[in-house]
């Protein structure tokens, strides 16, 4: 959600030297998005004096630290590398940074960062921020889903049914996703089930429920060989979840399927996101698991009325997708 405003920050220093520090499974990522800034990464629990050093080593002391990150630990990292800095307020904000503010919750995440970018001197991160790949990325997405037996004539959407960070409240149920794969094949499409490390188990209860022989791709991609998959698909249907907000980011087609969160805050970048969930006087809960214990907000979501959006994602450039759909 940050990566908007990120862009606006370093298109303005077109002058001095940009750097970013990042999560470890992300650096690759965002150095391939943003080639012309410096991106250096932690692991998890890593001393941030360890960190401070490989920062300074880059350059000394910044004159300007920002973080988009409500965690306290990296406005510790900025008191310590910045001569001025600014976050927000919570963990320790006031007392930590040289400015800090409250975000406006009222309004999308994409815009959390806006109050910063205002005291900058800077217009509000831009909704039609996409983020650019490079082209070896691309062809590495392309030879995967070839790999897999992908027809890209038959419009390749990926089925993405797991759930990195979150409870099982926020799952849509495999056997669902399986529903809905054996939709997408009657209907003409190619639906290829895209997971993460650890989630093997989730894609074989897919391609199971499905009846058909689906191929799933990435378990074993980090975070840049996942954008290059998305970025070849020409759709992708996930829970509200990294794959989701990925693709909409890098202007795939996008259904998300909401549970318990608040899309009014997180849902994946318009118009290429389009989020769908089953109206319940309890949504958004914010629960990572559902306290009534019957997540109907996502189990009774129905595979038929998926797939009749992902039909409407395609009316624009497949027309007869609104005939295969009745099919």
């Amino acid at each position: 959600m940050a990566l908007p405003a990120t862009d606006r920050v370093i298109r303005a220093n077109r002058g001095g030297t940009t750097i970013l520090h990042v999560r470890h499974s992300t650096a690759a990522l965002v150095a391939a998005i943003f080639p012309r800034v410096e991106v250096i990464s932690s692991v998890r629990g890593e001393s941030p004096l360890r960190t401070i050093g490989r920062l300074r080593r880059l350059g000394g002391r910044a004159d300007i630290g920002l973080t988009m990150r409500n965690a306290g630990r990296a406005k510790i990292l900025l008191r310590l590398f910045s001569r001025w800095s600014a976050g927000t307020a919570s963990q320790g904000g006031r007392s930590l940074l040289s400015w800090a503010y409250d975000p406006d919750f009222s309004r999308h995440q994409l815009h959390d960062a806006d109050a910063l970018l205002t005291r900058l001197g800077l217009d509000g991160a831009d909704e039609r921020w996409r983020a650019p790949l490079p082209e070896s990325l691309i062809v590495l997405g392309r030879r995967v889903l070839q790999d897999a037996g992908i027809d890209f004539n038959a419009y390749p959407v990926g089925l993405a049914p797991g759930v990195a960070q979150g409870g099982s409240a926020k799952r849509w149920p495999e056997e669902n996703f399986g529903r809905l794969a054996a939709l997408l094949k009657k209907g003409g499409f190619e639906p290829i089930v895209v997971v993460g490390p650890g989630e093997v188990e989730i894609a074989k209860s897919v391609v199971m429920a499905s009846g058909f022989n689906l191929p799933f791709v990435a378990e074993d991609l980090d975070a840049e060989g996942l954008a290059a998959v998305l970025s070849s698909l020409s759709a992708l249907v996930g829970n509200d979840s990294g794959p989701a907000h990925l693709a909409s980011a890098l202007g795939v087609k996008t259904v998300a399927l909401f549970g318990p969160t608040d899309d009014r805050r997180t849902a994946p970048m318009r118009p290429e996101g389009l989020v769908m969930r089953h109206s319940l006087e309890c949504v958004p809960c914010g629960q990572l698991k559902c306290p009534l214990a019957h997540k109907a907000c996502l189990a009774e979501l129905d595979p038929s009325d998926v797939y009749s959006a992902v039909v409407r994602r395609f009316e624009a450039v497949r027309p007869d997708a609104v005939r295969l759909a009745g099919a």
